[in-house]
C-alpha cells in the first residue's frame, strides 16, 4: 500500500532585491583577479571597439567571460547575470544581450567571411578587433609565468571541430557542417595560449607551422625551453625541420614528439623489429603517495625508418612503432583465409579500419601506431608515455570549452562574431584555471566547470560597507565553504596589493 502525504500550498512571495545582494558571490574574487591582473586595460587597448562611453570592451568581454564561468552558455543569459551580480561591487558593468550582440558584430569582416569555400583551404585574416585576443591571450600566459615561473614548458597542439546547423558553414572530412578551432594548449599551466578559428573545411594541420611560430613570440621571456606534441596533423617536413634544426631563432632547437603517417614503408620497417626488442609501455601512477607502474597493453620498439623527407636535412629523426595486439574473425572457414587477405578484405570494406593501420606480425594482428621525436637521450618508453599524456588531456580540454562552457554554442551567423565567441570561452577557461590554481586550496585544483559553480561561484551572498571596509557576507553554514573563500580572500589580497 502506497502511503502519500497531501502537501500544504506553496506560496510565493518576490522580495525586492538590493544591490548589495547576489546569488553569485564567488564570482566577485574572480572578477577581482581579472581587475588585479590588468585585464580591463589590456582588453579596451587591444580590441579597440568602444571609447570612454557607455560599455567598455572590458565590460562586454568580461561580463561575457564571468557569465560562462556561473554556468550560461548564449549571449542571453547575459540578462540573468545582470539582474543578479550587478551589485555595488562589482569592478565592471554588465550589458544587456541586446548591446552584446551589437558588439559582437565589430568582429565580423563579411569580405573574408566571403572567401571561405567549400573543397578551398583558407583562413580569414582577423580584423584588428579580432586580432587583439592574441594579445589578450599572451597576457594571460604572462600572468601564468609569473605566478609560477617556469623555465621549461610544452606546447601541444591540436583541432576540435564546432558542429552547427549555421547555413553558411562548411563540411568537414567528416561530413558534418563545423567549425574547426586549432588550438595550442600549455599543460603545465593548463591554458590555453593561442587558437585560431576557421573553417570546418579546412584540414587540421593547415596553417599549423605558422601558428606555431607565432605562439612561440608570445612565451614568457623566463622561459628557456620549449617542447612540442602533436597529432599526425603536425607531421609536415617544415615543423620538424625546424624544430631539429634549431632554426626558432629565441629557442634554437625544439624537442618534439609528433604523431607519424603510419605508411607502407613504416609498416614493414615495424615487422623487421626482432620480437625480442618489442618492450611493454606502463603508464605511471600515484596510490597513497606513492607512484606505481601498470602495463598498457601496447608494446614499442625503436625503428629503422628513413622517409625520403629526411634526406634533405642534415639532422637525424627517431622514429618509434607502438603496436597493440587485436582478435580478427576470420568467419567460418579462417583456415582457408591468411591474415594480411583479412586485412585488406576488412579495410576495403570499411574505410576507418585503415586508421588502425592492421599489421601481420608472426601470424599476429596488431594495431601499429608511430612517434616521431628527435629527443636523443630519452627512454623510448618515457616519449611514448609522455605523448600520450596528450591524447587525453586535449579531448578533454576540447570537451570542457565546448559542453562546459559557451564554446559549443554558435553566437550568431556572423563568422566573426562565432570567432569572437569561441576566443572568449577559450579566455574563459585560461583564466578559471589561472583562478583555481592560484586562489584556491589545492584539493579544488582539479574542478572542472561545474564543480567550482557548486563549491564556488553560486553561493548567496551580500555586500556590506563597515568601517570603512568592504564585508562579503556568505550564507552557508559549511565550514569547509567558509575556509575556501577566506583562502581565496587572503590570496587576492596579496596578489593585488603586489600588483598595485
Amino acid at each position: 500500500m502506497i502511503m502519500t502525504e497531501k502537501l500544504n500550498e506553496i506560496d510565493i512571495e518576490v522580495m525586492e532585491k538590493t544591490p548589495e545582494a547576489t546569488p553569485y558571490a564567488g564570482a566577485l574574487p574572480f572578477m577581482k583577479m581579472c581587475e588585479g591582473m590588468g585585464l580591463p586595460d589590456i582588453i579596451n587597448k587591444n580590441l579597440n571597439i568602444r571609447g570612454s562611453q557607455g560599455y567598455k570592451d572590458s565590460d562586454q568581454i568580461l561580463s561575457m567571460v564571468t557569465m560562462q564561468i556561473c554556468g550560461g552558455s548564449t549571449i542571453d543569459e547575459l540578462e540573468i547575470l545582470k539582474q543578479n551580480l550587478e551589485v555595488n561591487a562589482s569592478p565592471f558593468k554588465i550589458p544587456s544581450p541586446t548591446a552584446a550582440r551589437s558588439y559582437m558584430s565589430y568582429f565580423h569582416d563579411e569580405g573574408e567571411a566571403n572567401k571561405q569555400k567549400q573543397g578551398q583551404s583558407y583562413i580569414p585574416r582577423m580584423n584588428e578587433h579580432l586580432g587583439g585576443f592574441n594579445v589578450v591571450h599572451a597576457h594571460v600566459f604572462q600572468q601564468a609565468y609569473n605566478f609560477n615561473p617556469l623555465t621549461c614548458i610544452t606546447l601541444d597542439q591540436d583541432a576540435t571541430f564546432i558542429p552547427t546547423s549555421n547555413k553558411n558553414a562548411l563540411y568537414n572530412y567528416q561530413g558534418e557542417k563545423a567549425h574547426e578551432a586549432f588550438n595550442t594548449y600549455c599543460p603545465e599551466y593548463d591554458i590555453l595560449v593561442g587558437t585560431q578559428f576557421r573553417a570546418g573545411n579546412v584540414p587540421p594541420g593547415y596553417g599549423q607551422f605558422e601558428e606555431l611560430k607565432r605562439v612561440l613570440l608570445t612565451i614568457p621571456e623566463g622561459v628557456k625551453d620549449v617542447k612540442l606534441r602533436s597529432d599526425t596533423a603536425g607531421y609536415q617536413e617544415d615543423i620538424l625541420r625546424y624544430c631539429e634544426e634549431g632554426k626558432s631563432e629565441r629557442f634554437g632547437v625544439v624537442k618534439f614528439s609528433i604523431s607519424c603517417k603510419v605508411t607502407n614503408g613504416f609498416q614493414q620497417a615495424a615487422k623487421l623489429v626482432p620480437e625480442g626488442d618489442w618492450k611493454p609501455v606502463v603508464k605511471e601512477f600515484e596510490k597513497n603517495g606513492v607512484t606505481k607502474q601498470k602495463e598498457t597493453g601496447q608494446e614499442w620498439a625503436e625503428v629503422s625508418y628513413v622517409p625520403d623527407w629526411t634526406l634533405k636535412s642534415n639532422a637525424e629523426y627517431r622514429f618509434i612503432a607502438i603496436r597493440e595486439r587485436t582478435e580478427l574473425k576470420k568467419g567460418e572457414n579462417p583456415a582457408q583465409i591468411a591474415l594480411p587477405e583479412m586485412i585488406e578484405e576488412m579495410e576495403k570494406e570499411n574505410e576507418q579500419t585503415k586508421r588502425l593501420h592492421l599489421t601481420e606480425m608472426k601470424n599476429l594482428a596488431y594495431k601499429v601506431f608511430g612517434i616521431v621525436t628527435n629527443m636523443k637521450e630519452e627512454d623510448g618508453g618515457k616519449i611514448v608515455e609522455y605523448h600520450h599524456n596528450r591524447c587525453g588531456k586535449s579531448e578533454e580540454v576540447h570537451k570542457i570549452l565546448k559542453d562546459d562552457l559557451g564554446g559549443g554554442h554558435v553566437a550568431s551567423g556572423k563568422f566573426g562574431s562565432e570567432a569572437a565567441w569561441w576566443n572568449i570561452s577559450v579566455l574563459s577557461l585560461s583564466l578559471l584555471n589561472l583562478f583555481k590554481r592560484n586562489f584556491l586550496p589545492k584539493e579544488s585544483h582539479s574542478w572542472r566547470p561545474k564543480a567550482m559553480r557548486y563549491g564556488f561561484f553560486v553561493m548567496v551572498g551580500k555586500f556590506v560597507r563597515h568601517a570603512r571596509k568592504m564585508v562579503l557576507k556568505v550564507y552557508s553554514t559549511s565550514e569547509e565553504v567558509i575556509d575556501r573563500y577566506r583562502y581565496a580572500r587572503d590570496r587576492l589580497m596579496g596578489f593585488c596589493s603586489s600588483t598595485s
